[in-house]
């Protein structure tokens, strides 16, 4: 079998088993385990997918630029942030991480409620300036432009004065055994210091999202107290969070 039929084998096994490991590779595809090797290194630096111990599993997609993801699954997106609501309650204080599915969060949230929202997401801060019961502030740093939100030492010095109730934390890619992960360093450590700040995390995951990893772990599986998942994920590609125990809606 030729170099390119072996990478298109891989990345459909991949697609179908959502993780493949060398020695199966190997054994299928008939070649050595440093073929095998060679083969994942190319795909892993092509972006095509992520190295891990073992073998691979699929890599993380979604964009940096947020103006690109809020036109990514928005209807999953608008289910997810439906079920998001049943875990706000007045008085709470809230942290809302980055991202566009955490934006539709802030459009639904109650007009009634009265609670504390922390941020570091200029849009999601634009949202609810037009809330008329939410105390809201901004963390400042430094501004990532593509994503629109802020990060760096100033964000963890003022996230460390803070104990949240709930944090809607936004993810890249999530996996029961890695973890939560992201592929920017400077924001995995601000969202590192959201978990440890925060007794409840709540993890919104779209399916393009499941079984996926990037570059940096924000925290294990174990640290995720609720994962709502839409209706497009099956039972069967929840099977081993479950075993876990972390809630899943």
């Amino acid at each position: 079998m030729l170099r390119e039929e072996r990478l298109q084998v891989i990345l459909k096994m991949l697609e179908t088993n959502q993780r493949v490991s060398s020695v199966q590779l190997a054994e299928i595809l008939n070649v050595s385990d440093d073929t095998i090797r060679r083969d994942l290194n190319e795909l892993a630096e092509d972006g095509l997918l992520k190295k891990v111990h073992g073998g691979a599993i699929p890599k993380a997609t979604s964009p940096y630029k947020l103006k690109e993801r809020i036109h990514i699954d928005h209807e999953e997106k608008l289910i997810l942030a439906k079920k998001a609501q049943s875990f706000f309650s007045n008085g709470q204080v809230i942290i809302l991480d980055n991202g566009s599915t955490n934006m539709e969060v802030a459009k639904l949230m109650s007009p009634s409620l009265k609670a504390t929202v922390f941020t570091t997401s200029i849009a999601i801060a634009q949202i609810l300036c037009e809330h008329p019961n939410i105390e809201l502030f901004m963390l400042g740093g430094k501004v990532f432009k593509d994503a629109q939100n802020t990060y760096g030492t100033e964000v963890i010095e003022l996230l460390s004065k803070i104990r949240a109730d709930v944090l809607l934390i936004g993810v890249c890619g999530i996996h029961p055994e890695i973890g939560v992960t992201i592929p920017d360093w400077g924001e995995c450590v601000v969202k590192k210091k959201m978990v440890e700040v925060s007794a409840k995390v709540i993890a919104l995951i779209t399916a393009e999202k499941l079984n996926t990893a990037d570059s940096f772990v924000v925290c294990p599986y174990a640290d995720i107290d609720v994962m709502i998942t839409d209706e497009i994920i099956t039972e069967e590609q929840l099977v081993a969070y479950k075993r876990l125990g972390t809630e899943i809606q």
